[in-house]
């Protein structure tokens, strides 16, 4: 019965409402207003409340097309106006739940609320935004508030044309004039009818309404922010309070959100406040939920890959900003960050900024954060986490020391798989082959990527990229490597490296790549060490044979290379050295031996006669012994001057 008299009494009230304006027979028709809403909202009629609104609101004067003072003069001394909107005001803090289709008309009323300069600066913040570090709001402060550039200096002039700019000048800069009294009353009561709204009670209690009121709020917001880019800006700081006041109910809300924002960052081809708000309010939105839904995190880190999409200048304008948040964002949360999707992301963006001036310091701090002593390194991670240390070491923003530590980085995230490797001897022998083999492959992967860097045309670069190199190829105790790891290293990190090397020697510049004999000098020795220390691995490979004529073959190649048109004496010095004590090493442990059936005897003395002929006389002198019975590899002096 209700509902059927619901829609006759709310128009006859209309009709008094509209036509008088006596306090008391006013005051008669909001109450009358508010009883239809309270019968309304406790019998779920979301039809009657929603119509009530579409009321109401024509009321408020608030959507009628005039200027701020104008409006602002009419609101502050017409009472109908101001009775109508805090009767709004009063149905949506008190039957929210059960508010659809009204919430266009509420938001419409605050819209021009904001508009009019009435609303309170804090309108657009959630409460927990108290519990933000003082730092944090200093970076968001200058976000959320952009400095504008300062005015360039007035220049002075001369001349009748001069004397007239000047005073074209002077008259712009005039200050406005004062506010009548009258005016200035009117704002005075239209700010304390405001406030007596409480409208921030509306976006900050959401988290109480009814889902399907939520939803409604959350989809108001999206459509009502498609004015103008200011009545946008603050739509969406609404939208964003709304969403970190139900983080609870946050699966309700997100994919409408993320929507939004990435269709405000995807269509975004210049800077501006409100792709600001969108970027720096997804990253707010991931900071704030990360920690308490485990569920979600992939999600809401593979969001922030909407700022990988950002047009190159929105990019390069809000790039260290983005960074020092995601930063924060790192440190509070690296704990909850799991999978190998969500350090995708993370990593993705500290990448990008290797080669940025500004950005670039927080996003090494960050990745320093991440990697350094394996503190948050994980097999889901590391190969990532490698790669993006090696685009800092390659970077040639920022001093070389910034390169030499990423390199270190690089070399002291070995420790982690030596870690790994010690915990699988406690699993099930099918887990460990597994592990073992995953270690494997990122051990390779973490060679591979500093083998990119040793051909760095920087020589303090070049060569310790070199070194670190050579402590992951030979000096990682305990980690355990399956014999086909050391084959894939020779093929496509030891060797490549050193064919790299000569071919830089002999067709790049040497002011480009300076003093490359000492980085020759260093792969050489990186080159017998790694043969020695994998030889209780490769020699029983089918393989073998080729990995050891390849490593002969390189050393034949280096002691023909040609510096300023003369060859090393360094080089010719170091090589029969480095041979003499392979051979020694190799003939001790029995791999080589004139009996071996697998050619390799003569394979070996075809390559040593040219490089060191009276080498085989001093390994294998005419009154020893001819056959060396084979057996199982003790350990042997590898040591390499």
């Amino acid at each position: 019965m209700f509902a059927i008299l619901s829609g006759p009494t709310v128009a006859a009230l209309s009709v008094v409402l509209d036509l008088v304006d006596q306090e008391t027979v006013l005051q008669t028709c909001i109450d009358g207003f508010l009883n239809v809403a309270k019968i309304a909202g406790c019998y779920h009629l979301d039809d009657v409340l929603d119509g009530l609104l579409v009321s109401l609101s024509k009321f408020t004067t608030l959507l009628l097309p005039m200027s701020i003072e104008d409006s602002i003069l009419a609101f502050g001394h017409d009472s109908k106006a101001q009775k109508s909107t805090l009767a709004v005001f009063t149905i949506a803090n008190t039957y929210g739940d059960y508010i659809r289709s009204g919430w266009r008309n509420i938001l419409d009323c605050v819209l021009s609320l904001h508009k009019l300069g009435l609303l309170s600066a804090r309108l657009g913040h959630d409460a927990a935004d108290e519990l933000e570090s003082n730092s944090d709001d200093s970076v968001r402060s200058s976000l959320v508030n952009p400095v504008k550039p300062a005015l360039p200096p007035a220049r002075k002039s001369f001349g009748l044309m001069g004397r007239f700019s000047e005073f074209l000048y002077y008259d712009m800069e005039k200050p406005a004039p004062q506010p009548s009294e009258e005016q200035v009353e009117a704002q005075k009561r239209a700010t304390e009818i405001v406030n007596e709204c409480r409208i921030d009670s509306v976006f900050t209690e959401s988290k109480f309404l009814q889902s399907e009121s939520l939803l409604n709020l959350s989809r108001a917001l999206i459509l009502a922010s498609h004015e103008d880019e200011n009545g946008a800006v603050f739509c969406l700081e609404l939208l964003i309070t709304v969403t970190l006041n139900n983080r609870d109910r946050i699966m309700l809300l997100w994919q409408n959100v993320y929507e939004y924002i990435a269709n405000i960052v995807q269509s975004a081809v210049m800077p501006s406040t409100l792709v600001e708000k969108a970027v720096f309010g997804l990253i707010r939105i991931c900071r704030r939920l990360l920690p308490y839904k485990e569920e979600l995190t992939d999600d809401l880190l593979k969001s922030l890959q909407l700022i990988l999409k950002l047009d190159a200048r929105v990019a390069d304008a809000y790039c260290e900003h983005i960074t020092r948040e995601i930063m924060h964002l790192v440190k509070a949360n690296a704990g909850q960050i799991k999978s190998h999707l969500g350090w995708r992301t993370i990593t993705s963006l500290l990448s990008i900024t290797a080669r940025h001036p500004e950005a670039s310091e927080p996003g090494f701090e960050t990745l320093e954060f991440i990697m350094l002593d394996g503190a948050h390194l994980l097999p889901a991670n590391f190969v990532l986490c490698v790669n993006a240390a090696r685009q800092f070491a390659e970077s040639r923003v920022g001093d070389v020391s910034r390169s030499t530590k990423s390199l270190d980085l690089m070399a002291g995230s070995s420790v982690c798989l030596v870690k790994w490797s010690r915990e699988a001897v406690g699993e099930e022998p099918e887990t460990a082959l597994q592990l073992y083999q995953d270690i494997g492959e990122m051990w390779v992967r973490l060679v591979q990527s500093l083998r990119k860097v040793c051909i760095d045309s920087r020589e303090e670069i070049r060569n310790h990229a070199v070194l670190m190199l050579q402590q992951c190829l030979t000096g990682l105790d305990g980690i355990h490597l399956q014999d086909d790891a050391w084959v894939q290293c020779f093929d496509s990190v030891v060797f490549p490296l050193l064919n790299d090397l000569l071919e830089i020697v002999e067709e790049k510049s040497v002011k480009e790549y300076r003093n490359m004999e000492g980085t020759l000098i260093l792969s050489l020795k990186l080159l017998s060490k790694s043969f020695l220390h994998s030889l209780p691995r490769v020699s029983s490979s089918a393989l073998f044979s080729k990995i050891w004529v390849g490593v002969l073959s390189c050393m034949e190649h280096y002691t023909k290379v040609k510096f300023r048109g003369k060859r090393s004496e360094k080089i010719h010095e170091l090589v029969p050295e480095l041979l003499k004590n392979t051979l020694f090493v190799m003939k001790s442990t029995g791999v080589l031996s004139p009996n071996a059936s697998n050619g390799l005897w003569e394979q070996t003395w075809l390559h040593v006669k040219d490089l060191a002929p009276s080498v085989q006389s001093e390994v294998f002198p005419d009154d020893e012994p001819r056959t060396v019975v084979a057996g199982a590899v003790p350990e042997v002096n590898i040591a390499v001057p």
